[in-house]
């Protein structure tokens, strides 16, 4: 099914406008990345603006989409490939725009959530 932009499909805001354009840039993400880190990137970032919601995504198993714990409560991550170590981390928000509850159950985030805040591209384990 084709969904128009806008419409039933995840609004992603970004934590910083240089976030947004290492999200959007190829060139600068490749500079800042590498290019195999800048290629999965993109091409999530593109999933992601093109998903109805984080259910499209967390199906997705390349993607192991999951909440993080301790001090990123809140926070989940997506993988930009396993062997590469590199993740994205995002920030669900509900329809008024806030976090959701850390008491949420995870299914209905997943199934609830049509924006997200994207709060940075890291190394996993550095």
């Amino acid at each position: 099914m084709h969904y128009i932009k806008g419409w039933n499909i995840i609004n992603i805001e970004y934590r910083s406008g240089k976030l947004q354009k290492q999200c959007s840039d190829y060139c600068l993400a490749k500079k800042d990345f590498g290019v195999e880190v800048a290629d999965k990137l993109l091409s999530l970032i593109n999933f992601l603006d093109n998903a109805k919601n984080l259910m499209d995504i967390s199906v997705m198993r390349i993607y192991h989409l999951h909440p993080l714990e301790r001090d990123r409560k809140g926070q989940f991550a997506l993988d930009l490939g396993r062997r590469l170590g590199w993740r994205l981390i995002v920030i669900p928000l509900d329809h008024e725009g806030n976090r959701w509850s850390t008491t949420v159950d995870v299914n209905i985030i997943y199934k609830s959530t049509t924006a997200i805040l994207v709060w940075e591209v890291t190394k996993h384990y550095e």
